[in-house]
């Protein structure tokens, strides 16, 4: 997931190398616990699990953002997994490799589901100019 501009500064300068060193920790293969997604891997989801798309469709010139339709009239649409770096305890200056995971983005929008419902709440509170009468 793309660093927002106000949070660049927190990232450390050498944040592409670490990104790159939890990667290859990784094997490039999604860390998050049962998911097997491959980095840059194209395919669908079903059933909570990735399925990377078989050679038929690679053979069919299928591509990531395509639908697929399927014998039982469900239709699929084919995604490309990208890895993303996440931080455990949500604070990027943090770069401890037991604090990092890769994750595909799937994981690691619901890892942080949460907390983006916090920081959204906070940031939609903020930009309100009136006064919150429940406020403890």
């Amino acid at each position: 997931m793309p660093i927002r501009p106000e949070n660049k500064a927190r990232y450390p300068k050498d944040w592409p190398q670490v990104r790159e060193r939890i990667l290859r920790r990784a094997l490039w293969r999604c860390e998050y616990p049962g998911c097997t997604a491959l980095h840059r891997d194209v395919g669908y989801w079903r059933d909570g699990r990735f399925v990377p798309m078989g050679r038929a469709l690679r053979d069919a010139g299928y591509k990531a953002g395509d639908r697929v339709a399927c014998s039982d009239g469900t239709e699929l649409k084919l995604l490309m997994i990208v890895l993303t770096i996440a931080h455990l305890d949500h604070t990027p200056e943090n770069c401890a490799d037991e604090n990092l995971r890769a994750w595909c983005q799937r994981h690691h929008l619901g890892y942080d589901a949460k907390h983006h419902a916090q920081t959204a709440y906070r940031s939609r509170k903020d930009a309100t100019p009136t006064v919150d009468m429940f406020a403890h």
